[in-house]
């Protein structure tokens, strides 16, 4: 007899193990003694500098945001430049995506990235 397992199930596993395992790696952390300094500006022609987050922060972001209403896949396969990411992601604002300003150019940063 086989099992089937739903994708959506899967990833939802997948999902809350990764989420289980973040949490329990930060229990009993220790703070530092010293403040983190803050990532590299990127500096644009004429315009303000914005921090530039890690890779990894820029990925839990978009995990984040996406996720509430598609499956992780569906952003992933996606094959966009920035223009097209810009768009999607206006459109998903239009939709109720909940983000910042600044949380928009991250996503659109990271998802179009080559």
């Amino acid at each position: 007899m086989t099992m089937r397992i739903s994708r959506t199930r899967c990833l939802t596993t997948v999902l809350l193990a990764f989420v289980l395992v973040a949490l329990l790696a930060g229990c009993g952390a220790e703070e530092p003694d010293t403040i983190a300094p803050e990532p590299p500006a990127v500096e644009n022609e004429g315009e303000a500098t914005t921090p530039m987050p890690d890779a990894d922060a820029a990925q839990a972001l978009v995990e984040t945001k996406c996720s509430g209403c598609h499956e992780l896949g569906r952003v992933w396969a996606a094959d966009h430049d920035r223009a097209g990411w810009e768009s999607t992601v206006a459109r998903m604002e239009a939709n109720g995506l909940q983000i910042t300003a600044e949380e928009r150019e991250i996503i659109i940063d990271y998802l179009a990235q080559d």
